[in-house]
């Protein structure tokens, strides 16, 4: 008779199942990975095949549930000499990322339930550390949004948030045409917008004809100073 396996809810290429443990009340499973040796180890960084193993080191991280039971990866891998980042670079296994200690697949599943619940009820159905979830969710956050095409900028919309009690506030730039967000700074001052115009390429910045924003003064003050030689901007104030 057959034993038992998980080891098709594992389809990584790069990974060897070693062994595998739940416990008696099925609330817990520990898995022993190990690389797949008949895969050249790559670098996680560039994805290019390692020159040598500098050493090998393990870590343990959480992967997405089975049924009830809470999956608990031992990875036994392998750090890097690589000659094209010249660096010491950790393993890539397709399975997770090597500053997050949960699965790639787990860290998806998060960011996905962060969209619609709060950090604390996500870690509390996942029975996980808030902070560790909101790493995760701050990861994707700045992968996704944290460099923004700043191409084919037309009109601006500029305003301002308030983020807590106190007079303190967030710079906010949109395009106007998509409402697509192109930059969030600290404060509302004259310097707060200058440093989003400053991003700007001077073929980026030629490209934008009008500017809609309220009366405040410092926002006024960067727009003129930043398109004070352009005679094909108008500025709409609201």
């Amino acid at each position: 008779m057959s034993v038992p396996t998980i080891a098709p809810y594992f389809p990584f290429r790069r990974i060897k199942i070693v062994n595998q443990e739940v416990s008696d009340d099925a609330s817990k499973a520990r898995i022993q990975i190990q690389p797949n040796k008949r895969f050249q180890p790559i670098c996680h960084c560039c994805g290019q095949t390692a020159s040598g193993v500098h050493s090998w080191t393990e870590r343990k991280v959480r992967d997405l549930n089975l049924a009830a039971t809470s999956v608990w990866i031992n990875c036994h891998y392998r750090k890097l000499f690589c000659s094209h980042c010249h660096r010491v670079s950790v393993e890539d296994l397709e399975l997770f990322h090597p500053y997050l200690r949960v699965t790639t697949r787990l860290a998806h599943y998060i960011y996905q339930l962060c969209r619609i619940m709060t950090v604390t009820d996500v870690a509390r159905h996942l029975g996980l550390n808030w902070k560790t979830v909101k790493d995760i969710d701050k990861y994707y956050l700045e992968r996704d949004y944290g460099q923004p095409d700043l191409n084919g900028l037309s009109t601006l919309a500029v305003d301002e948030i308030s983020i807590r009690k106190g007079h303190q506030y967030l710079t906010v730039v949109l395009d106007y045409v998509s409402g697509r967000v192109v930059y969030v700074g600290k404060d509302r001052k004259a310097e707060t917008l200058e440093r989003f115009f400053d991003q700007l390429s001077p073929e980026q910045r030629d490209g934008i004809k009008a500017v809609v924003m309220d009366m405040w003064d410092p926002f006024i003050r960067a727009v003129k100073k930043k398109f004070l030689k352009l005679k094909s901007y108008s500025t709409c104030f609201m």
